[in-house]
């Protein structure tokens, strides 16, 4: 208010004495124009006593040229002026100061920002008016360096808005790789790379905290360390199924190579063995996928191998079995008629067309009739299941008769 009040002050004196050439009108201006000049560079601030005299000493010229005090009045406008002066010289070189720091620190803001890559070209003119600032602080030209540190909060304030739009993106960026940590955990991740899988996750969350406060810097460092820690946890998924389908290809080579009729398949067993080399080798050059699809090709082609011997020697023990229920029927009493036969389960013998067809005709030849007439539920006449029901259809008396005597020819 008493500001507003000298200002009206003055105006009131200029209008109502304004032709009289004697008053310190001139004076009164400049000290009018002091303190406005010294509340610019923030005197009530830095100079509260000095600006505070300056304005009482303004004031105080009211009260004389009331009195028709002309001289006095003068004096009193001067001497308002000079502590305007004190107050601006004692103000400029701590606001200028101020403003530097500001402007450093409105920069540092920037920088965690990461306005060095989202908004080089505001970070850019932010570092160079700073730069600037500080030179003509040094060299104590405090209005020009004000000036410079304001420009530079301007441009580090624009690349800092322009660094915060991006966050959201970020965000983005740390969905995908939650998702990506999750799929390797889906992939035996907990089993082969349960430590990189932790460090990952601990980094995401990391970086999410610091998005919240605002440190995109910190934030992006966090995220990058956490695409290493899937990168690393990738490898050691890759590795630990690689090692295990490699010993595996290996055991089984083995549980093959021991048979007696592996030799009968020896060039397949050849190709196996040059295959698990193959993945040894690639393993120990850590190309973990190429290693893991070289050994499950050998496990493969022996796997094949093991099928092959075991339907081989299943059908010699069958065959040998055979002979040996041949001979026992034989021996039996005429079959009597089957209009049904549910399948049986028996381990040494398993039943099958064929056996079955010698149960109820007393000829295995006949079994063809069996598989026809229960095509519905035999998709494969070489595989039966316990528990099936079969229609046995009625032949003629002579094909069993023919049957049971081929049976005693070929005894």
């Amino acid at each position: 208010m008493k500001q507003i009040y000298i200002y009206i002050l003055v105006s009131c004196i200029v209008f109502s004495i304004g032709c009289a050439s004697d008053l310190p009108i001139r004076d009164m201006s400049k000290a009018r124009y002091g303190i406005t000049e010294a509340e610019e560079v923030k005197a009530d601030k830095y100079a509260p006593e000095e600006l505070e005299k300056a304005k009482q000493y303004l004031y105080d010229t009211h009260s004389l040229l009331k009195e028709d005090k002309i001289k006095d009045a003068q004096k009193k406008s001067q001497e308002s002026q000079a502590e305007s002066q004190k107050a601006i010289e004692k103000s400029l070189p701590l606001y200028a100061n101020d403003m530097l720091t500001e402007a450093k620190e409105t920069l540092q803001q920037a920088e965690m920002l990461n306005a060095k890559e989202f908004a080089n070209v505001e970070y850019a003119q932010a570092v160079s008016s700073l730069n600037e600032a500080t030179q003509l602080n040094t060299d104590r030209n405090y209005r020009q360096s004000i000036q410079k540190s304001k420009e530079s909060i301007g441009f580090a304030n624009e690349a800092k808005a322009k660094s915060l739009a991006m966050i959201p993106q970020l965000k983005e960026q740390l969905v995908v790789l939650e998702n990506e940590k999750e799929s390797l955990r889906t992939q035996r991740g907990d089993e082969f790379a349960k430590d990189e899988l932790s460090l990952t996750e601990q980094k995401i969350n990391e970086a999410t905290t610091k998005l919240e406060e605002q440190n995109i810097v910190a934030a992006i460092a966090a995220m990058q360390s956490a695409k290493e820690s899937l990168l690393l946890a990738k490898t050691a998924i890759e590795k630990g199924k690689a090692s295990e389908s490699l010993e595996a290809a290996k055991s089984l080579y083995t549980q093959v190579s021991e048979r007696e009729s592996s030799q009968e398949m020896a060039q397949t067993l050849t190709e196996a063995e040059k295959l698990i080399a193959n993945s040894q080798d690639l393993f120990s050059k850590e190309k973990y996928i190429e290693s893991y699809d070289a050994s499950q090709q050998a496990i493969t082609a022996l796997n094949s191998m093991l099928i092959a011997m075991e339907k081989k020697e299943e059908a010699i023990a069958m065959q040998e079995e055979a002979k040996e229920e041949t001979e026992i029927i034989a021996q039996e009493e005429p079959k009597k008629e089957y209009k049904e036969y549910i399948v049986q389960y028996n381990p040494k013998a398993r039943d099958c067309l064929w056996r079955i067809a010698l149960k109820v005709y007393n000829n295995a030849r006949l079994w063809p009739l069996i598989y026809i007439a229960n095509k519905d539920q035999i998709k494969d006449p070489d595989l039966i299941f316990p528990g099936q029901r079969f229609i046995i259809p009625a032949v003629e008396k002579e094909k069993k008769e023919s049957g049971t005597e081929e049976k005693a020819k070929s005894n």
